[in-house]
């Protein structure tokens, strides 16, 4: 189907929208079914539980990158390092064995983040991904859904957080 510019009269493409002649752009006022959603679209909350793994984060560790998982509690946060691990739920049971308000060090490459530390968690392509605490910035790279589960956790404990 092909339509008419409304400035210059040229045929219009259905495939760009665009006339060739002019440049003007069309508004296609149909429906197309099974159209993709629109890209704004937020998904649905997530509802967690805690104590939560978050799977596939990435974060430094003297200045290198390491790769493993966030344990999420009711007193902090947990980055637990594959290098350390694995992270059975019988080893995960024990790592709490350290003061709750101070941060601490749960493996060579694992460590713990208290909440009281934490002032807020930010990730935006504009910006930064990170958790800023009261000593800095500490990166993180998570997935979409990693992102997600972190949101709900800040939410829920009241962190700040912001997309």
């Amino acid at each position: 189907m092909s339509s008419t510019c409304h400035s210059c009269g040229a045929p219009v493409d259905d495939q760009s929208g665009r006339c060739r002649k002019c440049g003007g752009a069309t508004t296609r006022r149909w429906i197309i079914g099974g159209a993709p959603a629109a890209r704004g679209a937020a998904p649905p909350p997530v509802d967690i539980t805690l104590p939560c793994l978050v799977p596939e984060a990435r974060y430094p560790v003297a200045e290198v990158w390491t790769h493993g998982q966030l344990y999420l509690t009711d007193l902090g946060m947990y980055f637990l390092a594959e290098s350390d691990g694995p992270w059975s739920p019988e080893k995960l049971s024990t790592v709490g064995a350290h003061p709750p308000g101070q941060p601490a060090k749960v493996g060579e490459a694992s460590y713990f983040l208290p909440l009281n530390k934490i002032e807020k968690i930010q990730h935006s392509r504009l910006t930064s991904h990170a958790i800023f605490t009261s000593n800095g910035k500490k990166p993180l790279r998570l997935s979409a859904d990693g992102w997600r589960l972190l949101d709900a956790f800040a939410s829920r404990v009241g962190i700040p957080s912001s997309s």
